[in-house]
């Protein structure tokens, strides 16, 4: 009976100890796991978090605006430029008048005489550089508009031979000045008294070599314009009372006539 006792006693505390340690063992690894699963959970997301820098250059990506194709869609002349100080005009005595009594601030190539067929072999004297040829005068300094007026000393030549060396002389000037905006400049006419009295010098011819040097004209970096309309009567010929000579203008209206010219390059350029 007591031996029975005994075992039974003993049997009970060995259960109890397996149980126990059973229990311990069983916490030591839900512990274990729950740590394993928390540093891999940590891993994962270090893993997944961008730096500082990277979140820094991910932002300015997003935010940063997209760089926009670059247009030339202005002008080639601002309104600074507009002011003729760096212009340049061409020309013969009518051109001559318009340096004397004008007030424009540009510089003059201009000679009485002048025309397409002598224009390379002249020098000119231009105020503040002296006198020169036009070849060196384009060379040595630029100009954002160049205007042209020749034409009126050639009419006693064939009117093909004109405009074929006018063209050439449009290239020229392109060539030495390919950034400058050309304005082609009309003849001015005549009075009808003066043009009915000449066989060559007449306002028939002006008009006709006028509609030829205005097909140069690409509208883009050569324009032309036409005065005609500030001194012409309503026969279409020079106001008798605008001229001494019947052929140039009284100083007076050159004045006018610069002012014109300004206001019609603008309106040429879209301004």
């Amino acid at each position: 009976m007591k031996k029975t006792i005994l075992f039974i006693l003993v049997s009970l505390i060995i259960v109890c100890i397996f149980t126990s340690c059973s229990a311990q063992q069983k916490e030591e690894t839900e512990n274990s796991s729950i740590s394993s699963t928390k540093t891999e959970t940590n891993l994962t997301k270090a893993d997944k978090k961008p730096t500082e820098t990277q979140t820094q250059t991910e932002t300015k990506k997003e935010t940063a605006p997209e760089k926009e194709t670059e247009k030339n869609t202005e002008p080639v002349l601002d309104n600074t430029e507009l002011n003729m100080k760096n212009a340049l005009f061409i020309g013969d005595s009518r051109t001559v008048g318009l340096m004397e009594y004008s007030g424009l601030s540009s510089d003059f190539f201009a000679n009485v005489g002048m025309s397409v067929y002598n224009i390379y072999e002249k020098k000119v004297s231009v105020p503040g550089t002296g006198k020169i040829s036009l070849n060196d005068l384009l060379s040595r300094k630029k100009y954002n508009t160049i205007y042209l007026m020749l034409g009126i000393n050639e009419l006693g030549y064939n009117i093909n031979n004109t405009v074929s060396e006018y063209k050439k002389l449009v290239s020229f000037i392109k060539e030495k000045q390919p950034e400058a905006i050309l304005f082609i400049q009309k003849n001015l006419h005549i009075t009808k008294s003066k043009s009915d009295s000449e066989k060559y010098i007449n306002n028939e011819n002006i008009n006709l070599l006028n509609s030829k040097i205005a097909e140069i004209a690409n509208h883009r970096d050569i324009f032309c314009i036409d005065a005609n309309s500030l001194f012409d009567n309503a026969q279409g010929a020079l106001d008798a009372d605008k001229t001494s000579d019947n052929v140039h203008l009284y100083a007076r209206y050159y004045s006018e006539w610069g002012k014109w010219i300004t206001e019609e390059s603008k309106k040429k350029l879209g301004r």
